[in-house]
């Protein structure tokens, strides 16, 4: 009996509404997920699509999470949405960890949101140790779905989204099935990517040392930042400068964090 390797796992997030749920179908080739407006929007959990192919080297796991829209923490639905992210990533460890983060948006200029959900996201819940690839879709009425990322690289990375790889592609085949060529062609585009971070090494987010220190004391958060350890302190403006969040939601967060390893 030949021995098979754990499947890749790759996380997708984005804004509700970018297609996450389209490219999970489009990878499987089979309408695996409901989209958000037929989904029930209410649940914070990630979604598991293990997609197998008639080649076993070829499988992954896809983990579809809830669509983070903008980062105002004025109710409790994105506050769970992240700690809910968090739990996934560490969860993974014990399962080979992450390949990737396929990071799904819309053509079109990066907004705010889209800039402070990858800073949460990327660097402060995956501390960078994930690679990132970009998904961009929407671009069945491009002539050519590659010339998007020519004309706009400058202006994604300019926003501070340096992903190590992306794909230009559309979710769609389109009514009577018009965009049916640029579909495969975007879904052979897909899987080549996920074929190609798969054969890589799997990252492990380090939630043992970095991340739960600072994790740990987090009243210290309330007090005038003086006397504060560095770390601290770098965590905190991670949060509220880079993520720009309010202090207190920082906080909140935090807490709800640390809460969360304290089960582990």
């Amino acid at each position: 009996m030949s021995f098979q390797p754990r499947p890749p796992n790759f996380i997708i997030f984005g804004e509700m509404g970018v297609g996450k749920s389209s490219l999970v179908n489009l990878i499987a080739g089979d309408q695996l997920a409901e989209s958000s407006s037929s989904a029930q929007s209410c649940t914070l959990e990630s979604t598991e699509y293990p997609v197998t192919f008639s080649d076993p080297q070829l499988n992954v796991n896809l983990f579809d999470t809830v669509g983070l829209d903008s980062p105002t923490m004025n109710n409790a639905g994105y506050l769970d949405a992240l700690v809910k992210a968090h739990e996934l990533i560490v969860s993974l460890k014990s399962r080979g960890g992450v390949h990737g983060l396929l990071f799904c948006m819309k053509a079109g200029r990066v907004s705010n949101t889209m800039q402070q959900n990858y800073r949460l996201f990327y660097e402060f819940l995956c501390q960078e140790q994930v690679p990132l690839a970009l998904v961009v879709t929407n671009l069945e009425n491009e002539e050519n779905m590659d010339d998007w990322w020519t004309m706009n690289k400058a202006h994604i990375e300019n926003s501070g989204i340096v992903p190590v790889t992306h794909v230009c592609i559309t979710t769609i085949k389109g009514y009577q099935n018009a965009y049916e060529t640029r579909y495969f062609e975007s879904r052979k585009k897909v899987l080549n990517m996920l074929k190609e971070l798969g054969n890589r090494d799997a990252c492990s987010v380090d939630v043992s040392s970095w991340f739960a220190r600072m994790c740990k004391k987090l009243r210290e958060f309330l007090v005038p930042t003086k006397g504060l350890g560095r770390s601290r302190q770098k965590m905190l403006q991670m949060l509220t400068k880079r993520c720009k969040l309010r202090k207190e939601d920082a906080v909140h967060l935090l807490q709800r964090i640390d809460g969360d390893e304290e089960k582990q």
